[in-house]
């Protein structure tokens, strides 16, 4: 296996991920400086993954939004627990998301590349990720999943037609409602 194909191989980028103090704030900023958006608010969901091994369930607001060709996902955690997240004891960029086919047999080419899995749910069902810790190579992390994450796709749809400065932030549960209205 060539090393340098590992990530080429699949998808570009699909989001930019941060790490924030305050999401809201920070997407508003975004919008300021690079005209991103709109972004779909998910607040307090609950991150339930294994993270280093262990269980670990953060709450956290994922705030989503569109820019250019790929999504920006803001992420600011609410509970005291040591996280995939706070990790690196630090606000600001944090991921890059890619698209592959496998989740797992890709955590194991990152692996043998000599990068380790932060954290995992292989048991999401219908959306298996996992974090790659390249910080020793790349200075960041690699979320990998099997299709265009949720919230990208929203915040992609939602930003076609959009006039940039309408209904800047859209909760999900409103968002949700317009998609499927009954």
């Amino acid at each position: 296996m060539t090393k340098s194909l590992i990530v080429s191989k699949h998808s570009p980028i699909i989001h930019h991920g941060f790490f924030v103090e305050d999401a809201k704030d920070f997407a508003q900023k975004h919008h300021d400086l690079f005209g991103s958006g709109p972004f779909v608010v998910l607040e307090n969901t609950q991150a339930d993954v294994t993270f280093r091994g262990e269980h670990s369930i953060t709450d956290i607001t994922i705030v989503t939004g569109w820019w250019k060709e790929s999504a920006v996902e803001i992420i600011q955690q609410h509970s005291d627990n040591a996280s995939y997240l706070n990790e690196n004891g630090r606000y600001g960029f944090h991921h890059i998301d890619i698209f592959v086919e496998d989740v797992e047999a890709a955590c194991k080419e990152f692996e043998a590349f000599g990068n380790s899995i932060q954290m995992y749910n292989f048991e999401l069902e219908g959306f298996p990720f996992a974090y790659i810790d390249a910080r020793d190579t790349l200075g960041f992390y690699i979320e990998v999943n099997q299709s265009m994450d949720f919230m990208s796709g929203l915040a992609k749809q939602l930003a076609v037609g959009w006039d940039g400065e309408t209904d800047l932030f859209r909760p999900m549960e409103e968002v949700m409602k317009a998609l499927n209205p009954q």
